[in-house]
């Protein structure tokens, strides 16, 4: 994997200057077989760890933070399908998957108050609807979206719905205008009569155990540690590649300036430590998988570790991402060495299901043994005693 990651980080700069979307760069992951590696080898796959998995999504993520984003709602169903109650939906998809198949997501929308009530319908099996935030659905075999369920004209719930991305009717367009993270395909997906197959619906059970919150907020923090990583490893050749320091000519090198080491030093360590928190998260979830089907106590634990998590490594990356600007002067900020990509990038992943509720389910979990499902079902249905 390592030569594919190489391969992805020497073009990064210049794929975010043209804003070219790196289409060509899934097929390499595709190819090396990234995109398969939590699928068990009976099935084609590589069968890594959870552990395993998030350290490459990080050393990936140092590559290009747009790939490890785009692929979250492949990570996310790849995960649903591992712990998938029905054996048969489970092999089917696991085999396709081994065989190399990538699955978008096109779940939310601009005007619905939540994913889990979308505008989208799907009636007598024809799908319609508009969808946003439609993260890697242009780099896709398949998009994951949902519908709300409609028989006679009456409601009927809420369902994941799986449709091929060439299906008649789908429309993909990449019209993601976000400051950060800009070529991750994040943008919208039109579903116009799209004809959808009974097996590829499947209706949203709200009270079933999952973990899956969990696995799609860890990706972003290991995204985000990526991005940690790769500031840092800017920041270290951005000082090398000094040659005068005006504010300090008793150290015309940058590179021998006490006051320089000390601001490498502190990103340096940043790093450092939100590459442990998530390896630390990403451990529990690894208890998840193999516990399966895990105990409430085992989820909470997880979904704990995730959330604590979070809040640290999105405070670590985006503070070292704009102190790393403290060991130069206006040279640091020109276009010709982007610095400035790794705050954007993690602050709009930070913006992600906010660090301030994570913060309170956590608080909440610690003060009162409150389970962070429900707590985040309180949030998400708008009640609760603080609400």
């Amino acid at each position: 994997m390592k030569d594919v990651f190489a391969r992805i980080a020497e073009g990064a700069v210049e794929r975010e200057a043209d804003r070219r979307l790196p289409v060509e760069e899934v097929e390499w992951l595709r190819e090396a077989g990234f995109t398969k590696l939590r699928v068990p080898r009976e099935y084609g796959g590589l069968g890594a760890t959870f552990p395993e998995f998030i350290e490459l999504l990080i050393q990936l993520g140092r590559a290009d933070s747009n790939l490890p984003q785009l692929l979250r709602g492949h990570i996310g169903f790849v995960e649903s399908r591992l712990a998938h109650p029905h054996a048969e939906v489970r092999e089917r998809w696991l085999r396709r998957i081994g065989a190399g198949v990538i699955v978008g997501n096109a779940q939310s929308e601009r005007t619905s108050t939540s994913w889990l009530a979308p505008e989208a319908t799907l009636k007598d099996g024809r799908l319609n609807g508009r969808k946003f935030y439609s993260t890697g659905s242009l780099f896709a075999d398949w998009i994951q979206t949902t519908a709300s369920l409609e028989a006679g004209g009456e409601a009927g719930g809420t369902a994941n719905v799986l449709v091929p991305a060439s299906a008649p009717g789908v429309t993909r367009i990449d019209d993601w205008d976000g400051f950060g993270q800009r070529l991750t395909g994040s943008g919208t997906t039109l579903f116009d009569d799209v004809q959808v197959a009974a097996e590829d619906v499947e209706p949203i059970d709200l009270t079933a155990p999952t973990s899956l919150t969990a696995v799609f907020q860890l990706v972003h923090l290991a995204t985000l540690a990526g991005i940690g990583r790769a500031a840092v490893a800017d920041t270290v050749a951005y000082v090398a590649g000094r040659t005068r320091n005006l504010h300090n000519p008793a150290h015309p090198a940058p590179g021998t300036d006490p006051q320089v080491q000390e601001v490498v030093g502190r990103i340096g360590g940043a790093s450092i430590v939100a590459d442990a928190a998530v390896a630390a998260a990403a451990t529990v979830l690894e208890e998840v998988h193999r516990a399966h089907p895990a105990e409430q106590s085992l989820l909470d634990r997880a979904d704990v570790a995730v959330f604590g998590a979070q809040g640290v490594v999105a405070r670590l990356v985006l503070d070292l991402s704009t102190e790393l600007f403290e060991v130069g002067g206006s040279s640091a900020v020109t276009d010709r060495f982007r610095l400035d990509r790794h705050w954007r990038n993690a602050r709009t992943l930070a913006s992600h299901n906010p660090v301030i509720y994570r913060d309170r389910i956590v608080g909440q979990y610690l003060l009162h043994g409150t389970s962070p499902s429900s707590a985040y079902a309180e949030l998400r249905d708008g009640v609760g005693e603080d609400s």
